[in-house]
């Protein structure tokens, strides 16, 4: 199998080797210019010498770190299923909650897609050029305890789904009579949130479902109007939405109810 964390390890031998010698040049330049500045002539010699030599040796070091990343073939590394072996390893190393298979992960609310051909992995929309899971995953967690630490406003949060609610209560009345609490499917509701292309793109459906997840963990919430919220959780169901409750544990909400 191969191992990115392996793989690092032996080019940061040829890294530190690179700049060791890079220091040595430096350090050579300077000296170079203070025998110059200095009148002392008869110190360059010596200098050159150890310029030339330090440059060969870093030459050298530079050719055998870019043999051992030309023989890392990152295509299939990904394609594989060594990079993706390892990004489950890493996430329940660090406790990331994972699902999905290759090439399409669910990092609750983060989708991960592996991309072999281009070489690269998108997170949700962003394309990130990381060949290191350990690195990848642990950028993940940082933006996914961000998001758990942010302020959330489930009051406010609510009356807005109430008010797409409302609104597609009214639009299903129209071709069968509906009472004003039915239960209605929350991933309906979403384009509801999000009628237009662009507040698609600013609200996607991962942040939608961080939100139906920390309003699914509030109880006793009531609604300015005396409304309260019942959801229902169907695993199976094909228009559930899977979620994290407050105990980490998968929930799959499909309906939602605004009842008094």
């Amino acid at each position: 199998m191969v191992d990115y964390e392996q793989f690092l390890v032996n080019a940061q031998i040829y890294v530190k080797e690179v700049k060791e010698k890079t220091d040595i040049q430096s350090k050579a330049v300077k000296k170079l210019q203070n025998s110059l500045a200095d009148g002392d002539v008869n110190a360059l010699p010596k200098l050159f010498a150890a310029m030339r030599e330090a440059a060969r040796e870093r030459e050298d070091a530079l050719n055998r770190l870019e043999i051992l990343i030309i023989e890392f073939d990152s295509r299939e590394y990904m394609a594989n299923g060594d990079f993706a072996s390892q990004l489950l390893e890493c996430c329940r190393a660090l406790g990331v909650d994972v699902q999905g298979s290759y090439p399409i992960y669910e990092m609750f609310p983060c989708r991960v897609t592996i991309n072999p051909e281009t070489q690269d992995v998108t997170v949700d929309r962003k394309k990130m050029a990381c060949m290191r899971p350990s690195k990848l995953v642990g950028d993940i967690k940082k933006e996914l305890d961000k998001l758990s630490k942010a302020a959330f406003n489930a009051a406010a949060f609510a009356k807005e789904l109430a008010a797409a609610y409302d609104l597609a209560i009214v639009k299903a009345s129209q071709k069968k009579p509906r009472a004003s609490d039915s239960p209605l499917y929350l991933q309906e509701l979403y384009d509801y949130l999000t009628p237009m292309k662009r507040h698609k793109k600013e609200y996607t459906k991962h942040n939608y479902a961080f939100d139906l997840a920390r309003l699914f963990s509030e109880e006793g919430l009531t609604l300015d109007d005396g409304r309260k919220i019942r959801f229902d959780t169907v695993r199976d169901a094909k228009k559930s939405i899977r979620i994290l409750d407050r105990y980490g544990l998968e929930q799959f909400v499909t309906t939602i109810r605004f009842y008094r």
